[in-house]
C-alpha cells in the first residue's frame, strides 16, 4: 500500500519544531533530511565544494576564510588571497600578527591582524596596508558603524600566538609498577 501526504505552505513555513519537547502533530516538521524549507517550499541544499588551500601551509587556525557580500577572502598568517573563479589569487603579503578580523561594505574591506591594517579599495579592488585606519585585534560592523577592539596595540600579543616557538622536545617514558 502506497502512502502519500501533501504538506501545504502554511505548515512548511513553520519549519522544524523548536524543541524536542514540542508535541507531535503541532504543525511543525519533526525531521527533515537533505532539504530545507525556503520560500515556502522544500529545497535541496546546494552542494559545497572544497576550496583548494594547499598553498597555505600555516598551522591552525589558518587558513581563515571570510565569506563577504561580494567576495571571499582567505588568509594565512602573512598572505591575503581572494577566491577568483574557484582558485586562490594572492593579493598582498603582510607582517604576521594575531588572527585576522575583518568587515566588508560590499567591495570595500577593512581588516587587521593586530600588526597591520589592510583595506581593499572598492574602486580599484586592490589591497594595501593603510595607516589611515587603526590596527585592531577585533572588528565588528554594528548597523553600519565599525567598532574595533584593542586598537593600535604595539608589541607582542600575549596569548594571541597559537604556535609554540621551540626546538624539538625530548620525551622520556618510564614504567612504574608491574604489567600483568
Amino acid at each position: 500500500m502506497a502512502f502519500s501526504i501533501t504538506i501545504d505552505t502554511s505548515k512548511l513555513s513553520k519549519g522544524l519544531r523548536p524543541s524536542k519537547r514540542m508535541p507531535r502533530n503541532s504543525g511543525f516538521l519533526v525531521e527533515c533530511k537533505g532539504a530545507v524549507g525556503r520560500d515556502g517550499v522544500l529545497q535541496t541544499l546546494e552542494e559545497l565544494t572544497r576550496i583548494a588551500t594547499v598553498t597555505i601551509t600555516d598551522v591552525f587556525p589558518y587558513p581563515q576564510i571570510f565569506v563577504f557580500t561580494n567576495l571571499i577572502i582567505v588568509c594565512s598568517s602573512t598572505k591575503i588571497y581572494e577566491l577568483v573563479g574557484g582558485s586562490l589569487v594572492e593579493k598582498l603579503t603582510v607582517t604576521a600578527g594575531s588572527t585576522w578580523t575583518a568587515v566588508d561594505f560590499f567591495d570595500y574591506v577593512y581588516m587587521s591582524n593586530g600588526a597591520v591594517a589592510v583595506i581593499r579599495n572598492a574602486g580599484s579592488k586592490t589591497y594595501s596596508i593603510t595607516t589611515d585606519q587603526p590596527k585592531a585585534m577585533a572588528i565588528c560592523n554594528f548597523q553600519g558603524q565599525v567598532l574595533i577592539g584593542a586598537s593600535d596595540i604595539e608589541g607582542t600579543y600575549p596569548g594571541a600566538s597559537l604556535t609554540i616557538k621551540a626546538d624539538s622536545i625530548d620525551l622520556v617514558v618510564s614504567q612504574h609498577g608491574g604489567y600483568a
